[in-house]
């Protein structure tokens, strides 16, 4: 009878507090998105022509003759797309500057890309340089890169980008 109230009660322990079960977890980490804080925003610049800040959801492209500034809202969809993949990759513990050691490719035109994330009263800015680099840096900045062409890739497709005139600055 002292068993029986035993396993009674370890049973009753256990259905209250649940059974811990490992692959079940797995999955939940795999699929959770992060909630966005509500002080999140970003900027991107191409280092060329193009940047984009998200707080005041402005483009901005360089002319010859100026800037030009309009007006592109990214959705709630493409803000956590991006904020998840944020976390996913550890973008607060990336280098300010992905620089390359050892031998070194030099290209021209180069540029300096950038992101600047604001997050949970954190400021982060990353930036990678095109024209100078190796495959080792271009290995350890791929996150970096990746996050960078997603963002790119999300505003290229909006129709207020698709409308304004290419650039007409040209590097050589």
């Amino acid at each position: 009878m002292k068993k029986l109230k035993t396993v009674i009660i370890v049973f009753a322990i256990f259905s209250l507090f649940g059974f811990k079960n490992e692959k079940s977890s797995v999955i939940l980490q795999k699929n959770e998105k992060h909630s966005i804080p509500a002080d999140f925003s970003f900027v991107i610049n191409s280092g060329g022509n193009d940047s984009y800040n998200s707080k005041y959801t402005s483009f901005y492209r360089l002319y010859l003759e100026g800037e030009k500034t309009i007006k592109v809202e990214l959705t709630k969809d493409e803000k956590e797309k991006i904020y998840s993949f944020i976390m996913k990759i550890n973008f607060f513990k990336m280098p300010v500057k992905f620089q390359p050691k050892g031998i070194i490719s030099v290209g021209n035109p180069s540029f300096t890309e950038s992101i600047v994330i604001h997050a949970n009263g954190k400021k982060k800015f990353v930036s990678y340089h095109t024209g100078y680099t190796n495959d080792l840096n271009d290995q350890k900045a791929k996150p970096f890169l990746d996050l960078y062409k997603m963002i790119w890739d999300i505003l290229y497709k909006k129709k207020e980008i698709i409308a304004l005139p290419e650039s007409d600055q040209y590097y050589e």
